[in-house]
């Protein structure tokens, strides 16, 4: 009888707790919680409204210190989609110390995903992204399917007119940056590499059965047929015009707006009146094997306007991402060079040049590609050790 009697009052409570208890609303806060604020992880972020007041002043900071003279970080970014949960597909999931990013592979049509990572990438890291390809011919990556080039944009665009089908290009181009708010343009500028065309060279034409042809040299220099500044991009009609009209017409409409250029692959072919349109020059120095050699890589463009202020190093990690950068390197630093990986990009971010003075920043081909030992091992701790400088070191940052 007494454990039926148990029995029963078990019962009881258990029916009482089911009704008053379970069917209840269930509390999202309790008293001891109040203010508290769930930490979303990075990855899963949407907007800056998601972060936590300890990382809205974080960020803060961060925006503020990159206004400030530093070595800046850069990388072209490829694979971008902005979803999953791989980290290496996300602009948010890059390091902090970065500041600029050109998508490589992406030419437009951003996905909704992208755009919002885009946004969070700019407002809450305060970096920029950019459009980037290489140029070489007129209407590169933009010219509508089935069409002919010179056709669409000198014809149909230009009223026959070549140079006013390369404004028409840019001015494409620059349509696609304000649809989608990115920051600017990346010229890869590779004429020496394989990238030769008709705004690779000065501007020449010929006749044929009644119709006007642009060479696209397939072989470069084109020094032999046309003289010997035919590279030179400058807005003599014995120079590379051609080129000159796409990046002025570029910088007039991206200038007033405070978006960017950057010119890589051989920047030094440009003029000095060209160069003062162009934010920061970057150098393709990939197999650079001394600090010496890349020294003298970036020593082909003192000519340019503030040529080491506005000098970006950058390595290739398509091939050498698990060595940080090229194997063999050998750094003029003796800390540096008893590293066993890592010596380029470690000598390019912490390099101090003859004259005492620091170059603008380091970069990295196929950036997401840095996944040894770690998300972006190399290009942390480069960047890390670069930007801890002494206060007398710091001045000389342009």
């Amino acid at each position: 009888m007494k454990m039926l009697k148990y029995a029963l009052v078990a019962l009881t409570a258990l029916s009482a707790m089911s009704c008053s208890k379970w069917t209840d609303e269930e509390k999202l806060t309790y008293d001891s919680q109040q203010g508290l604020k769930r930490s979303i992880p990075m990855i899963e972020m949407t907007s800056a409204d998601q972060l936590t007041p300890a990382q809205k002043e974080h960020y803060a900071k961060l925006r503020a210190w990159k206004q400030t003279p530093h070595v800046r970080g850069f990388g072209w970014f490829g694979g971008w989609t902005a979803k999953g949960t791989d980290p290496q597909k996300y602009l948010r999931m890059l390091p902090d110390s970065v500041d600029i990013v050109s998508l490589w592979g992406t030419h437009g049509d951003l996905t909704e995903a992208q755009k919002t990572d885009l946004k969070f990438f700019q407002e809450v890291k305060g970096g920029k992204v950019l459009l980037c390809w290489i140029v070489s011919n007129l209407g590169d990556q933009l010219t509508p399917k089935g069409k002919n080039a010179i056709d669409y944009w000198v014809k149909e665009k230009g009223n026959g007119e070549f140079l006013e089908g390369v404004k028409a290009y840019a001015n494409a181009i620059c349509d696609t940056i304000e649809k989608y708010n990115l920051d600017g343009f990346d010229i890869d500028y590779e004429p020496y590499y394989g990238g030769s065309g008709n705004l690779a060279t000065a501007l020449q034409t010929y006749e044929e059965d009644g119709e006007t042809y642009y060479y696209d040299w397939k072989k470069y220099p084109a020094a032999a047929y046309v003289g010997a500044e035919a590279d030179v991009i400058d807005a003599s009609p014995e120079r590379n015009i051609g080129m000159y009209t796409f990046v002025k017409t570029l910088y007039d409409r991206l200038h007033p707006k405070g978006r960017i250029l950057l010119f890589d692959g051989e920047p030094y072919k440009l003029s000095a009146e060209a160069s003062k349109m162009i934010a920061f020059y970057l150098y393709q120095a990939y197999d650079e094997s001394t600090t010496a050699a890349a020294q003298r890589k970036m020593r082909q463009g003192s000519h340019l306007d503030n040529w080491e202020g506005k000098t970006f190093l950058t390595l290739e990690f398509q091939k050498y991402a698990k060595t940080g950068g090229f194997p063999r390197y050998t750094s003029s630093r003796a800390d540096i060079q008893k590293l066993d990986v890592g010596r380029q990009i470690m000598d390019y971010a912490r390099m101090i040049l003859p004259n005492g003075k620091r170059i603008a920043g380091i970069g990295t081909y196929h950036m997401e590609l840095d996944t040894e030992g770690g998300n972006y091992r190399f290009l942390r701790q480069a960047l890390n050790a670069g930007n801890h400088v002494s206060a007398t070191q710091k001045e000389e940052f342009q």
